[in-house]
């Protein structure tokens, strides 16, 4: 009878020996507690999250810089919580056992790696579904990828890398806690930490950027943003503001020497040699006789009387024939501020008049009738644009490239690190 007990022993121990048969005993139990254990639960979780998310960002991501940043912040914010979700409680719910099974003969490595392909496989699901609830919310995703041939692979592969690399570090304070009350109370810190620290969407002061480097979530916003084409989308923000103003007045009283005044101001010296009025030559001018008198061919309806006279006037003033003789030849020469200045300054006229008042009133709607709505715009969508671009998120393979680099060892470092407890679970005394 002792030798069958001893014979069955040892067969035991050479069947589970090895790292590659307790690795996929680990494994096959994972996906018992997946269905037994209801941890099914997180995949309807994250479709439900991705699709409230896809009906926040789905106007303005990928259209400006402001709906790019806030989809890189939403997208990174929602793969982080898939993730530690997934593996907050793996270890610490099963720790007795993990102990008692190292003692009979378990390999740590082996428990880890089981722990690594299944939530890699859970996370790949999660991504999928994540992906097609964001199509499914109308996100327009661009065809073209910047690594891939598609776009929504390219964003895929991120959210995929952020979701796990948020597992790691999960399964990494799981391995450190003990209970999974204290797991649950640690995790809350460590989403408010990435989220604060994701850099880009919220201003932080200079000493923190050391500190975001420390974060999966900031390479996440930074990879994300850059295949978004952050630097490459108008800025909308100052426009809109700007665009709420139309009706909006300002001005006031001002004295004839408070405007003469401004030009003896820092501001004006240095920009003596800027022109105010531009040399015209005389086909210049004939161009814009002709859209003057394209304008007047336009108000012919509302004014039937005065258009026939005008335009009459503005046909002898175009002379075409005569005009392409001379076209080359200016008219006048450049104005500069420096010109306006001196001018001012020394006519005798215009000083002994400093003190006449002018009432100034204008609205912001008759400067875009002045100057032009859509030159404003453009103007102000362009200039903020530039004055807006990160260099985080450059939109070059190099750089997505970089940033996926960083997760992958965010992903190693975590699971080194969850090793390295683990292997110190027999010095736990309770």
């Amino acid at each position: 009878m002792a030798e069958v007990k001893k014979e069955t022993n040892r067969s035991f121990h050479l069947r589970h020996k090895g790292r590659d048969s307790q690795t996929r005993i680990c494994l096959g139990k994972q996906f018992r507690f997946f269905i037994n254990e209801s941890d099914w639960k997180v995949l309807p979780m994250a479709a439900i999250i991705a699709a409230m998310v896809g009906m926040v960002i789905h106007e303005d991501f990928f259209v400006n810089m402001e709906g790019c940043l806030i989809g890189a912040f939403a997208l990174t914010s929602m793969a982080i919580w898939n993730g530690c979700f997934n593996s907050i409680q793996t270890v610490c719910r099963e720790r007795p056992i993990v102990k008692r099974e190292h003692r009979s003969g378990m390999h740590i490595s082996s428990y880890i790696a089981a722990h690594m392909i299944y939530q890699f496989l859970l996370c790949a699901v999660q991504t999928a579904l994540t992906m097609y609830m964001l199509a499914l919310m109308g996100v327009q995703f661009p065809e073209k990828g910047i690594i891939t041939p598609w776009m929504i692979v390219d964003i895929g592969i991120t959210m995929l890398l952020i979701t796990y690399a948020s597992d790691m570090m999960s399964l990494f304070i799981s391995s450190v806690t003990h209970t999974t009350t204290g797991a649950m109370t640690i995790m809350p810190f460590v989403l408010i930490f990435q989220l604060v620290f994701s850099g880009g969407f919220m201003p932080l002061p200079e000493w923190s950027k050391s500190v975001c480097s420390l974060t999966l979530s900031s390479y996440g916003v930074n990879c994300i943003a850059a295949q978004a084409g952050y630097n490459e989308a108008p800025m909308v923000t100052a426009w809109k503001t700007l665009d709420g103003m139309k009706d909006k007045e300002f001005g006031g009283t001002f004295t004839l020497g408070q405007i003469m005044d401004l030009l003896d101001t820092p501001a004006v010296e240095s920009r003596r040699d800027t022109e105010v009025i531009k040399a015209y030559t005389v086909g210049e001018a004939a161009d814009i006789l002709n859209q003057a008198a394209e304008a007047l061919r336009r108000r012919e309806a509302e004014d039937s009387a005065q258009s026939v006279d005008i335009g009459e006037i503005v046909k002898m003033l175009q002379m075409e024939d005569a005009v392409e003789q001379v076209r080359g030849i200016p008219l006048n020469t450049p104005v500069t501020l420096g010109d306006v200045a001196d001018f001012v300054k020394n006519n005798e006229i215009l000083q002994a008049q400093r003190d006449r008042d002018f009432t100034v009133k204008i609205k912001v709607s008759d400067l875009f009738d002045l100057l032009g709505e859509e030159n404003i715009k453009d103007l102000v969508q362009r200039e903020t644009a530039d004055a807006a671009w990160v260099a985080d998120y450059e939109q070059t393979p190099q750089n997505i490239a970089n940033n996926w680099l960083c997760l992958g060892l965010f992903i190693l470092a975590f699971s080194a690190l969850s090793m390295l407890m683990l292997e110190l679970i027999d010095k736990d005394k309770r």
